[in-house]
């Protein structure tokens, strides 16, 4: 019995785009002045600068490792959303929330309570330790034994051949 396959057509090649450039500070300063004069739009920027501002204050509290991956998700009521890239993170930084909130009220911050969601999305896997490459070994000469003891190998790999 002969089966046959569909096969679809290959995909259309797509070109991957360019890294974006850093654009001019003026553009960026022109479309936050667009944002600012919209009710909606001056809304979202002051929300966005004031979760900003938690942010950086959050990872000044935090200990070094553990105030650099965790992201200010929300801050609603008092209630304090904070995003971890793994479970140990969530673990320590539950640990470490009362005095994240002791340091935040010190700040002028009202917070009642801290939730910690962990987000795999938050990894970066190029900043890990597994992701870096293994430090080469410096290339050593060999010795004279060594030299020897090859050449021994190679003899003897010649004879069984």
């Amino acid at each position: 019995m002969i089966e046959t396959f569909r096969t679809r057509p290959a995909a259309p090649f797509r070109k991957r785009r360019k890294p974006q450039t850093q654009a001019d500070p003026a553009q960026y300063t022109a479309t936050l002045a667009c944002l600012g004069r919209d009710g909606k739009g001056a809304s979202l920027l002051g929300t966005a600068r004031r979760l900003l501002d938690l942010q950086r204050q959050v990872c000044a509290a935090l200990p070094a490792p553990l105030g650099s991956s965790c992201h200010v998700l929300r801050f609603e009521d008092g209630q304090l959303t904070l995003g971890v890239p793994a479970a140990a993170h969530s673990a320590k930084l539950r640990q470490l929330a009362p005095r994240l909130v002791a340091a935040l009220e010190k700040q002028g911050w009202q917070v009642n309570g801290i939730a910690v969601r962990v987000q795999a999305t938050l990894t970066r896997l190029e900043e890990t330790e597994l992701s870096r490459p293994a430090p080469r070994a410096q290339a050593r000469q060999a010795t004279e034994q060594g030299t020897q003891a090859l050449a021994r190998l190679r003899q003897i790999m010649k004879i069984r051949s």
